[in-house]
């Protein structure tokens, strides 16, 4: 579903059925092209933006050939343009509509930038969800804007989810999925046979390929299953990950699969709590972006 008006109720209807939701034009050229131009100083480790200097070091790209997909975290606390975009209103309230939260904050940010080229190592993404990643958060109220810097179809490996899938039922094999840190992958055919599997179970799957021009954007919830394709087009495919969180989340302690303790990359950088715990309120590393300030 996409809409060019502000999105409302059948919007939020959309999300809470299906999973995912894509917008019309919301994002003004101005603000894209500003963003399109960092990607020009990015490998050259300009910023114009302070990050913490704790978080330098984590922050830098390795030099030499790099994979053709590639990950740069917390981009919007290194660039103004990105800080910009990933606070814009059209996205903030859009965030709050379809997760029903009167007040937001970023939980994080990431440009993923996809090369051309489908014979090569990790040049797609495994099926994953967010929550994988997220299991010291306590909310289930958060949700992804995934947005693209320019034009992008199937051949240039969009975005795509399987429609529905966070309200699949927690089976153990299920749980499973939805458990593992698979977005770095090299073995996508063990997780499309996971996926035949699952239709023993009775769950559909449904893979929705989701074309977005240049100013759309689309949201995931947290528990929806996606990946993407390798890139088959002529250019790179730039997009950027805005993770939001409401503001009633916080640090849960959890164990990993092998009992050790749960931890998000966050951990190490935000200020603590009275009680030691990380504080996912930290206004310099998650900043309030709903309502709007003032």
């Amino acid at each position: 579903m996409a809409t060019t008006d502000t999105p409302g109720a059948e919007a939020a209807a959309f999300y809470r059925q299906h999973g995912w939701y894509a917008t019309g034009t919301v994002l003004p050229d101005e603000l894209l092209d500003r963003a399109n131009d960092v990607l020009s100083g990015l490998d050259a480790d300009h910023r114009d933006l302070e990050p913490p200097a704790s978080m330098k070091e984590f922050l830098a790209w390795p030099a030499g050939e790099p994979r053709p997909t590639r990950l740069n975290q917390y981009i919007a606390l290194q660039y103004r343009a990105m800080a910009d975009l990933a606070a814009h209103p059209a996205l903030a309230r859009t965030a709050a509509l379809l997760t029903g939260s009167s007040r937001l904050r970023i939980f994080n940010t990431a440009l993923i930038r996809k090369r051309p080229g489908a014979a090569r190592q990790y040049a797609r993404v495994g099926w994953h969800c967010d929550r994988a990643y997220w299991s010291t958060c306590s909310s289930d109220r958060m949700t992804t804007a995934w947005v693209p810097l320019q034009d992008t179809t199937v051949s240039m490996g969009t975005l795509t989810v399987l429609d529905g899938s966070h309200t699949w039922p927690d089976t153990a094999e299920i749980s499973a999925l939805r458990t593992a840190r698979t977005f770095v992958t090299e073995d996508h055919d063990a997780l499309w046979s996971r996926l035949d599997s699952l239709r023993s179970e009775a769950v559909t799957v449904d893979v929705r390929r989701i074309e977005l021009r240049r100013g759309q954007v689309s949201f995931h919830h947290p528990l929806t299953v996606h990946g993407s394709g390798a890139n088959h087009g002529a250019i790179a495919r730039n997009a950027i990950s805005v993770h939001y969180q409401d503001a009633a989340n916080r640090y849960l302690p959890a164990t990993e699969a092998d009992g050790t303790p749960a931890s998000y990359v966050h951990d190490e950088f935000v200020r603590r709590l009275p009680n030691g715990e990380p504080d996912y309120a930290d206004p310099e590393i998650c900043p309030p972006v709903w309502p709007p300030a003032g």
